[in-house]
């Protein structure tokens, strides 16, 4: 990268009109940075993310432990986690959605970590997983050409990006960007709570 001193040559040598141009361009571009953690990453607003509805594509990935998952799993209610190393919010989170995952115990929800820092990064992952004791399947995501082979299927364009997939098969919510832990989880509880006449007739016999 250009020294800070060639730039300013650059910038001496300028009109005063260019030089505050240049100056304006140069400010804009360390302000608005483009995002790192994905290629060819899209906005929120032109977001392809799947919506509650739709139905989740069935998904197969090698787990960390080179063991290959294919989810979501039909029947069972679903959590499927796109991540990555690299996302800090992602990272902070991790923490947090560990406990709630927790409380659950055995009765919670089929989980998936998808992780797209792919298979060359499996040595950090592992790594990363004995510190923090994660012990729900890390998933490593596959790149075919350009592309990712699964996120692109989902419609994830940046890390976070969080689904909740019911026994059907359906999406029933999905996010993106930093997760409100304590309401995602209030959320899916409220989902899973069998309705309020299933629970009176089950009571009534």
């Amino acid at each position: 990268m250009p020294s800070n001193h060639i730039f300013d040559s650059i910038i001496q040598s300028l009109t005063a009109r260019h030089r505050s141009l240049l100056v304006l361009l140069l400010l804009l571009l360390q302000v608005f940075g483009f995002s790192s953690d994905l290629p060819a990453a899209e906005s929120a607003s032109g977001s392809k993310l799947l919506a509650p509805g739709q139905l989740a594509p069935i998904s197969s990935l090698t787990a960390i432990n080179d063991i290959e998952h294919e989810f979501p799993v039909p029947g069972a209610w679903n959590m499927v986690f796109f991540w990555s190393l690299f996302c800090h919010s992602c990272i902070e989170e991790m923490p947090a959605v560990q406990a709630r995952l927790a409380d659950y115990g055995e009765s919670g929800p089929k989980v998936f970590f998808v992780s797209l820092d792919t298979a060359r990064m499996q040595k950090a992952l592992i790594n990363f997983c004995r510190l923090r004791d994660l012990k729900h399947n890390v998933l490593m995501e596959r790149v075919a050409s350009d592309s990712y082979e699964v996120a692109d299927k989902w419609g994830v364009v940046m890390t976070p990006s969080v689904f909740i997939v019911d026994p059907e098969g359906k999406v029933a919510w999905s996010g993106q960007g930093p997760l409100d832990v304590e309401g995602f989880f209030a959320g899916y509880d409220a989902m899973v709570q069998p309705p309020a006449s299933a629970t009176e007739c089950s009571e009534g016999h």
